[in-house]
């Protein structure tokens, strides 16, 4: 079971920065801003609850059993969060600001895989210094 979290996280990761900037520009086209939030939030939503679940013993987590649920859960949290929740808020408001500037499809879609991908980054970077401090 291990093993196929840990290929789903891979999965995801690669989706948030390849396949959700796509969305997010179908979402802000057919629906406008509440479309794109929409998709956004749902997103971070699933992502969240994906979170909620790894932390648990039936999902593999190796250190739920020893520590417990309450001690696996907000990290797992504050992991996926800022790995990829992160990326997902940042191509949501890079859609919101440059969706009526950019004209070109793959300019804006282009934009948005930088965006995803800086703020992924950012998101291992200040995961690891919160959760090697705590």
């Amino acid at each position: 079971m291990t093993l196929v979290v840990t290929l789903l996280v891979h999965v995801l990761q690669a989706a948030n920065i390849l396949f959700f900037p796509a969305l997010a520009l179908r979402a802000w086209r057919s629906g406008g801003p509440r479309g794109l939030w929409r998709a956004t939030g749902l997103g971070v939503g699933l992502i969240l609850l994906f979170a909620a679940i790894t932390a648990s013993e039936p999902a593999g987590n190796a250190l739920a059993p020893a520590y417990g649920y309450g001690y696996t859960a907000p990290r797992a949290l504050l992991l996926f969060g800022l790995t990829l929740g992160l990326p997902l808020v940042s191509v949501g408001l890079a859609v919101h600001a440059f969706a009526g500037r950019v004209r070109s499809g793959p300019g804006l879609y282009a934009v948005c895989v930088i965006t995803a991908t800086l703020a992924w980054a950012v998101g291992v970077l200040i995961a690891y210094r919160i959760l090697s401090a705590v």
